[in-house]
C-alpha cells in the first residue's frame, strides 16, 4: 500500500472499475459506464497472484507515486507520474533493494540520471536545456538538487507536484 489514508485500493481488473484511453492511449479509471466519475485512490495489478505493480490514481489518471515488482516480489522501480506519464523523480533498485540509479523525468523522458558507482555519485545523463524555459518549476526544484539529494530523494504520497486533470 502507497498510502496509508488512500480510500479505494482496487486490483486493475476489479468490475467497479471503468476505462478509456487518453490522448497518448493510457488508461483513464473511472467508477461509471458513463465515465463521468474519476476513480481516486491505488491501483494495482496482479500476475499468477504476485502484485506485479501499483499506483496511486487521481481524477482518473496515474498521478503519485507507482511502484514496479520483480517476479519476486521485490522492488524495481519507484516513480512519481502526473496525467499517466513519468513526471518528477524515478529510482531504480537492485535485487538486493539498494538503489542503483536516480532519475529526473519530465513527460517520460529522462533528463538527469545518477548512479552511485564505486562509493561515487556520477551523473550518467545530465540535463542539455531541450525544453529551455518552459520546465515546470517542480522539475526544476529536481534538476537543482545535488546528487546526493537526488539519490536519497524520499517519494511522498502527498506531493502536490502530481495532480493533474483533464479540464
Amino acid at each position: 500500500m502507497i498510502d496509508k489514508n488512500a480510500e479505494l485500493r482496487l486490483e486493475d481488473t476489479d468490475d467497479r472499475l471503468y476505462t478509456k484511453n487518453d490522448s497518448n492511449g493510457f488508461a483513464v479509471y473511472f467508477l461509471d459506464k458513463e465515465c463521468k466519475e474519476p476513480f481516486t485512490g491505488e491501483i494495482y495489478v496482479k500476475f499468477k497472484d504476485a502484485i506485479e505493480s501499483e499506483a496511486q490514481y487521481k481524477n482518473g489518471y496515474k498521478n503519485g507515486i507507482e511502484y514496479i515488482y520483480d517476479s519476486d516480489g521485490n522492488l524495481e522501480q519507484a516513480n512519481e507520474n502526473k496525467g499517466n506519464v513519468m513526471y518528477g523523480v524515478s529510482k531504480e533498485y537492485d535485487e538486493d533493494g539498494n538503489i542503483v540509479n536516480a532519475s529526473i523525468v519530465f513527460n517520460n523522458e529522462y533528463l538527469k540520471s545518477i548512479e552511485l558507482i564505486d562509493g561515487t555519485f556520477q551523473e550518467t545523463t545530465s540535463y542539455q536545456d531541450k525544453f529551455g524555459e518552459f520546465l515546470p518549476d517542480y522539475i526544476w526544484e529536481l534538476l537543482s538538487l545535488s546528487k546526493e539529494e537526488l539519490f536519497n530523494y524520499e517519494f511522498k504520497p502527498d506531493n502536490p507536484h502530481l495532480n493533474y486533470s483533464k479540464k
